[in-house]
């Protein structure tokens, strides 16, 4: 617990952590190195925003960084949509379907966006499936 609280007031800024954490109180249980730090990063390098995004959504955190997070703000990048436009919260509030027609604006019910995640999970797939060396390969057969 203490290493969560010095993380959301040494990394991300936090000052009022009683209230941060009383309107997300699993974050407390998360881990620093494998949960918090990575979608921190991601916030602050990759979509160039911070502290004020976090405390207004402190449940940003709970959403996994692999599979909702990178994808849809890589979606949003793929619509020539700029990130400052669009919140956290909305990116991330909705499912699949929602987030494509109320946020994208796509007119199709989630289907454009349902194949972009197909297309990712199989590049990563194969990306994945390229990385293995041939004496890997054997063994996972």
């Amino acid at each position: 617990m203490i290493p969560v609280v010095e993380f959301l007031r040494d990394s991300c800024g936090v000052i009022n952590i009683g209230r941060f954490v009383s309107r997300f109180p699993p974050v407390l249980g998360y881990s620093v190195k494998d949960e918090l730090l990575p979608k921190w990063q991601f916030l602050c390098k990759v979509c160039d925003f911070g502290y004020f995004e976090v405390v207004r959504f402190p449940a940003y955190f709970s959403y996994p960084l692999d599979k909702v997070i990178i994808p849809r703000y890589e979606y949003l990048k793929a619509k020539s949509i700029p990130f400052e436009v669009v919140t956290i919260d909305e990116v991330l509030r909705y499912g699949d379907a929602d987030f494509a027609r109320i946020v994208v604006g796509d007119e199709d019910g989630g289907d454009l966006f349902s194949r972009f995640l197909e297309e990712r999970r199989k590049k990563i797939l194969k990306k994945k499936s390229a990385n293995l060396t041939p004496s890997n390969k054997q063994n996972r057969v």
